[in-house]
């Protein structure tokens, strides 16, 4: 039977070769503390400069 026609070949490559890569180390994300919003622009807006700082410091 060749691989294409089994359903669980990619299962059994996958158990019989193990990959184990490491994850990069993340940048800790920016202090903040809890808030409200008005509305969900608001909060989007905030998000998006949080966001925003966790890339920066991504780069640093």
């Amino acid at each position: 039977m060749k691989i294409t026609d089994d359903y669980k070949a990619k299962f059994r490559t996958w158990v019989n070769n193990p990959v184990v890569v490491a994850l990069p180390e993340f940048p800790k994300l920016p202090a903040f503390p809890s808030q409200k919003f008005r509305s969900h622009e608001e909060m989007n807006r905030w998000k998006q400069s949080l966001l925003r700082q966790v890339a920066h410091l991504g780069k640093l």
